[in-house]
């Protein structure tokens, strides 16, 4: 199967330690414009970076100001070197939003400091908070399969609640699974719509690409069928824009017969034990 690479907006990257890409303060301090600093240092490279916004907060400790100056934030590339990313005013009270596009570079650290050194005795405390990290993936496409789950069939009643089955039928007294109904409808023999499903079986973080495309317009039910654990759902379109303004677990969604879409399932960052469940997609009636 293919692979498809792809920019997104990290979901997690103000998880902390526990994160893929979360981020924590070094334990031992680094000297950048000629001042001694501590950086804070990704868990793992985090891979063809795009964008990066973080808050900044700088407190003043020591005599004198380091406010009110010249100040560069600075990414550490994979390759080990520093390199300064913007450099701007800090204000006089201390707090900026660094909010920049990254130039696909693979980066392991962040840092802020006065562009040159502020002199003996000024001193400060630093607050990050990581808010976007939009990083470069490469996962392989893979494919849903029909027949495990049907949706269409419903009791002739009041009050029918619509949901995918599993449909079994008595074969020689066995239940066997049915992986196509046909309904006479008019004369003609016509399969119940399908379900497009796949099961997953994951630990944190893993990521699943799935690509589907409709056959018909309409309007189509994107869930899960939890048995275990969490696992997160989000849509792109072609050009992978996210279309879900973050995760789900079932939503209903306008689609365009013809059209590619995306859609990712994640195992939530911090469930240590394995999520269980499969994707469902079914138009609706």
């Amino acid at each position: 199967m293919a692979n498809v690479s792809f920019q997104y907006d990290y979901p997690y990257c103000n998880y902390g330690e526990n994160a893929r890409f979360g981020a924590q303060w070094s334990d031992s301090s680094i000297t950048l414009n000629g001042s001694n600093t501590y950086a804070m240092v990704f868990n793992r490279t985090v891979p063809g970076c795009r964008h990066i916004k973080v808050n900044i907060e700088i407190e003043n400790t020591g005599s004198g100001t380091v406010l009110g100056r010249s100040w560069d934030f600075m990414i550490r590339k994979s390759s080990g070197g520093w390199s300064d990313l913007k450099t701007f005013t800090m204000p006089s009270d201390g707090i900026y939003t660094v909010d920049c596009d990254v130039s696909n570079y693979s980066i392991t650290q962040i840092a802020c400091v006065p562009s040159s050194n502020p002199g003996s005795g000024r001193t400060w405390n630093s607050w990050f908070s990581i808010e976007q990290l939009t990083i470069t993936e490469s996962l392989p496409l893979e494919e849903l399969s029909t027949g495990m789950f049907l949706y269409g069939v419903f009791p002739n009643y009041s009050g029918v609640k619509q949901q995918v089955n599993e449909v079994s039928v008595n074969i020689d007294g066995v239940l066997k699974p049915a992986t196509d109904i046909l309904v006479n409808i008019g004369g003609t023999l016509t399969s119940v719509p399908p379900v497009h499903c796949a099961y997953l079986k994951t630990t944190s973080e893993k990521m699943t690409l799935y690509g589907f495309t409709p056959s018909e317009s309409g309007t189509y039910r994107i869930c899960q069928k939890k048995l275990s654990g969490d696992h997160e759902i989000r849509l792109y379109n072609e050009d992978f824009e996210d279309l879900s303004d973050g995760y789900f677990y079932s939503e209903s969604v306008s689609m365009t017969a013809g059209t590619l879409y995306y859609i990712t399932v994640t195992h939530y960052y911090n469930e240590e034990e394995e999520s269980e469940s499969y994707l469902q997609i079914y138009k609706e009636g």
